[in-house]
């Protein structure tokens, strides 16, 4: 059977490379965009915990459900703080850091500015004497990082570029403090940092703990405590559940709360699904393709091989045998197509993977795309994905023979000769 199908499949070679090469496109462009979406995703939840949320982040009962408010009447007391540094240190949590988040705005002026204005951003104090929750060594681009007690801000670099600042400009700061009472001050620009999360370089200006204490009279408290399990994404995508499980059982007698990344950045992780979503029902309708390719060929191929079927029946062939037998030659078609593809579809992928894709002069520098990254997007070769899209492209090509050919080889032989 299986050389008759190999003769059928070489017979028509027009035919058998265009509808190979339908199915090929099909598995290049599902590789691709599963490869490029599931990058894109890997970058941005990279971002995301390497800046922003870490693995987990502890608070005061309360807070986080207000976060986004930045409420300044709930907050980890000084105390509370010490204790639960011991805690960590005692059951491994030793890449921890000690914050104070607050809104800020922060205004500028002309001389040395280029022009005056104010810029509402977030304030991120941090305790730089441990800044391990986070992986901020290799971003700075300007001037120096946060140090203890020394007087002075970093900026994102996005949002240094909007306000055209430069190290040593002078800039005023106006926040909360411990209490509610408004504090204004002014601060020299220290550096300037890159992190590559568009929404972290837009948005956030960083200080040492220590120098912000002073200025607010936070007396030792802190909104929460950052917490890194490890600088492994995929590492931490899978433990994060349990670590912080184990995190919220230590922390009971402080009466404080933990919450894992994916809790923080439900909202981020919910888009990035309903994107996800979209690149299955693209695989849909290139597979569809594929499908109408193959039933197409084997439709053509049964009707112009009439007198073959009624010459396999006369020889003694029963209708079982003809029907895997074209089958088989749809499956041979979609093996080729699919084994094209593949190689093509990984090859363009492996590339993307290292080059990216820079869509700056579509959408700039900004979060604007969805994902927590620039806009450069690199995409990320599953095997499991090319795996599956394999055996789905192999799956797809064998039921669509098999439905086009269901009805061949009925009928009496007589009057199959006749139609003839």
């Amino acid at each position: 059977m299986l050389k008759l199908a190999f003769r059928g499949v070489t017979r028509y070679k027009k035919r058998t490379i265009i509808t190979a090469f339908a199915i090929g496109i099909a598995i290049v462009f599902s590789i691709f965009m599963k490869s490029l979406l599931t990058g894109v995703a890997l970058d941005s939840d990279k971002n995301l915990i390497w800046n922003d949320t870490s693995s987990a982040k502890i608070y005061a009962p309360g807070y986080f459900e207000e976060r986004d408010y930045y409420p300044i009447d709930v907050l980890i007391t000084e105390e509370q703080g010490n204790a639960l540094e011991q805690k960590l240190e005692e059951n491994g949590f030793t890449n921890y850091t000690k914050e104070f988040v607050e809104s800020a705005q922060i205004m500028f002026y002309e001389d040395p500015f280029p022009t005056s204005g104010s810029i509402t951003a977030v304030l991120k104090a941090m305790d730089s004497s441990n800044t391990s929750a986070y992986k901020f060594e290799d971003s700075q681009i300007e001037g120096d990082w946060i140090s203890n007690n020394v007087d002075g801000v970093v900026l994102g670099s996005k949002l240094s570029q909007d306000m055209n600042a430069e190290v040593g400009y002078y800039v005023t700061i106006q926040t909360k403090g411990k209490g509610g009472f408004i504090q204004a001050f002014d601060i020299p620009i220290i550096g300037i940092i890159s992190t590559g999360d568009p929404v972290v370089d837009a948005s956030t200006i960083f200080f040492d703990y220590n120098t912000i204490n002073d200025y607010l009279e936070l007396d030792g408290y802190s909104t929460n405590y950052s917490v890194s399990y490890s600088m492994n994404i995929a590492k931490v995508k899978s433990i994060s559940d349990s670590e912080t499980a184990i995190l919220n059982n230590l922390i009971v007698p402080l009466k404080l709360e933990a919450y894992s990344w994916r809790e923080i950045a439900d909202d981020i992780l919910q888009l990035q699904s309903s994107k996800g979503g979209f690149s299955n029902i693209f695989l849909f309708f290139t597979f569809f393709i594929a499908v109408v390719g193959i039933s197409n060929t084997m439709l053509m191929a049964i009707s112009e091989r009439k007198n073959e079927i009624a010459m396999l029946k006369t020889l003694g062939y029963n209708n079982k045998f003809i029907k895997r037998l074209f089958t088989l030659e749809g499956t041979i078609i979609g093996f080729l197509g699919v084994f094209c593809g593949t190689i093509v579809g990984v090859l363009i992928s492996l590339y993307y993977q290292i080059e990216g894709i820079d869509l700056s002069s579509f959408v700039g520098d900004s979060e604007s795309i969805g994902y927590r990254i620039n806009s450069v997007m690199h995409a990320f070769v599953s095997p499991t994905q090319v795996i599956l899209i394999i055996i789905l492209g192999l799956f797809v090509s064998m039921v669509a023979a098999y439905f086009a050919v269901r009805r061949t080889g009925r009928g009496e032989i007589a009057e199959m000769f006749r139609r003839i």
